[in-house]
C-alpha cells in the first residue's frame, strides 16, 4: 500500500495555527475571568463574558483545523 505524501505546511497555515493557540489561550483567560467574576457583576454581564468565551473557542476550533489540513498543490504542470 503506498503511504500518503503530505506537502509541507504553507507560511499562512502556520500563522494560523499560531492564531488558533492564541484564541484558545483567551478563551482559557475567559473562563477564568468569568467564574472571578460571576457573582460581582449582573446578568447580563455573565452573559456578555461567556459569549466572548465560547466564540474565543470556536474560532480557535475553526482555525486550528485550517492549520493542520494538508492542502494539496493545485497548480497544473508546466511541462
Amino acid at each position: 500500500m503506498l503511504e500518503v505524501q503530505h506537502p509541507p505546511k504553507r507560511l499562512w497555515q502556520k500563522i494560523i495555527a499560531i492564531i488558533a493557540k492564541l484564541s484558545f489561550a483567551s478563551a482559557a483567560v475567559g473562563v477564568v475571568l468569568t467564574l472571578i467574576y460571576a457573582g460581582d457583576v449582573n446578568d447580563a454581564n455573565k452573559a456578555s463574558m461567556g459569549a466572548v468565551t465560547f466564540i474565543s473557542f470556536a474560532i480557535g476550533v475553526v482555525l486550528h483545523v485550517m492549520g493542520n489540513t494538508s492542502i494539496p498543490n493545485l497548480k497544473p504542470d508546466q511541462d
